[in-house]
């Protein structure tokens, strides 16, 4: 019965974080074709990148900024249908904000997308946290 747990916890984390990378990679997919960049990528450099990232307009950002949020609300919920296990939800946060923390260190953002970077991540995973619930006997595991 404990091993099934483990199995099931281990479960719902891999596939919580694998919805919720898929998810960012699509709404990013999206962002690059709303607003393309063009970089000159023989001459790639951390200010060019820089000044690309400064260039982006308003919506752009807002776009990646739900993109975090998003991801984590989906994963998370994911996470916690399948294994039912409150820590999953933050440890797909902690997946994100570790990608964004690294994302932020390769390339300077501005500041508030470098708080929310950390803030919306975690409010996805409390919001994902607040909606779920848990699964009935004979309910079907994403009914």
């Amino acid at each position: 019965m404990r091993n099934a747990r483990l199995m099931r916890r281990i479960l719902g984390i891999v596939l919580g974080a694998a919805a919720a990378l898929a998810i960012l990679a699509a709404i990013e997919a999206a962002a690059h074709w709303l607003y393309p960049v063009a970089l000159d990528y023989e001459a790639l450099d951390r200010a060019a990148l820089a000044r690309a990232v400064a260039l982006l307009p308003l919506a752009a950002k807002l776009l990646v900024l739900l993109g975090w949020f998003a991801a984590t609300f989906g994963g998370a919920w994911l996470a916690l249908r399948v294994c039912d296990w409150r820590w999953s939800g933050w440890i797909i946060a902690l997946v994100i904000v570790t990608g964004n923390v690294a994302t932020l260190l390769a390339l300077p953002h501005p500041l508030w997308m470098q708080v929310s970077a950390i803030v919306a991540p975690l409010a996805g995973a409390w919001l994902a946290r607040r909606v779920h619930h848990k699964p009935y006997k004979g309910e079907p595991l994403l009914g």
